[in-house]
């Protein structure tokens, strides 16, 4: 497994979470990692590397997955305290509802790491030890960036653009999608004309796309679309293909952009009917979580945020990451 870009930017100041036994070591330690859509490629490759290096720290790795069930996964988590796991790696369903869990979490000196999701803005930073993953917020603004960049580059000054997104109360998709309207602010031509929620799912995002391509029809069509994982942006790219629309940067063609580098949306930027993608490769956020745990229980320290890089993947640099997001 290639690991790449494992290179953090450091934000804040150094965690606050409470030291414990300056003997601890990870050797033997019980880890839950709660996460959502086990069937989603990036959802499984993520814990799949956390499992894989935490094994290597001596540590051992239970996961329980949730297709976006807030209650369920609340119920996961207080199991985890009952069952008195060392520590809980935690992606959430919901960043609002996991706030209670995570507080009988604190109560009950249980740590929490948060993985890929970010916090509730203004949630209690004593509740978690530290988040890892991307700003999704920045994802999403350089994505709206490459809209703006293949509309121009297609002869468009403006245009009818579409959002396909992951579950708006997971907590990433609604970063996402800020990020993107405040790229897209800089051109007020560009109009974003619909948001659907397919919680990253294929088969719903092709099904909306079906949808979304017959309603605006009458209106000229869409200029744009945004997956916001690469599964959802190939599953728009086969709707549209359906529907008899020709997809590419090029006049008159359906713009398609994507995220979370899968390698069945580096294939479309190859072949040239895919725009763009962004740096979002499980394998490093699994890699990284599993040793930011080990060092956790090695007693050391680190920050409250750690956000690992973001790039625009397009036909430009794909090869550069054509490895890393094949898994």
């Amino acid at each position: 497994m290639r690991v790449v870009g494992l290179a953090i930017a450091i934000v804040l100041g150094l965690s606050t979470f409470q030291v414990h036994d300056a003997a601890a070591a990870p050797q033997g330690k019980r880890v839950a990692h709660l996460t959502t859509l086990a069937t989603h490629p990036f959802i499984a490759q993520l814990s799949k590397a956390l499992t894989e290096r935490a094994k290597q720290f001596g540590m051992d790795v239970t996961t329980f997955s949730t297709p976006f069930d807030a209650a369920l996964q609340a119920q996961q988590l207080d199991d985890a305290i009952a069952q008195k796991f060392d520590l809980i790696a935690l992606l959430a369903a919901s960043e609002q509802a996991i706030i209670p869990p995570m507080t009988r979490a604190k109560r009950a000196g249980v740590p929490v790491i948060l993985v890929n999701s970010q916090p509730k803005d203004g949630t209690d930073e004593s509740l978690f030890v530290t988040f890892i993953g991307e700003d999704h917020n920045e994802l999403g603004r350089i994505t709206g960036e490459s809209m703006l960049k293949a509309l121009k580059e297609s002869g468009r000054d403006g245009g009818k653009v579409a959002l396909i997104t992951g579950s708006l109360h997971e907590g990433v998709a609604p970063r996402r999608v800020a990020g993107f309207k405040a790229a897209l602010a800089k051109n007020p031509k560009v109009e974003i004309v619909a948001i659907e929620d397919a919680k990253w799912d294929t088969a719903t995002s092709e099904r909306i796309a079906g949808q979304l391509f017959a309603r605006f029809a009458a209106r000229g069509g869409l200029d744009g679309v945004y997956g916001m994982a690469d599964n959802q942006a190939v599953a728009i790219i086969q709707a549209a293909e359906a529907a008899g629309i020709k997809v590419g940067s090029g006049k008159g063609e359906l713009i398609v952009l994507g995220s979370n580098c899968l390698k069945s949306g580096i294939a479309m930027i190859k072949a040239g009917k895919q725009y763009s993608s962004g740096t979002q490769v499980p394998t490093r956020t699994g890699v990284r979580t599993a040793e930011v745990i080990a060092d956790y229980f090695s007693d050391k320290r680190f920050p409250k945020y750690m956000f690992l890089p973001v790039e625009t993947i397009s036909r430009d640099n794909v090869s550069k990451w054509e490895a890393a997001c094949t898994f």
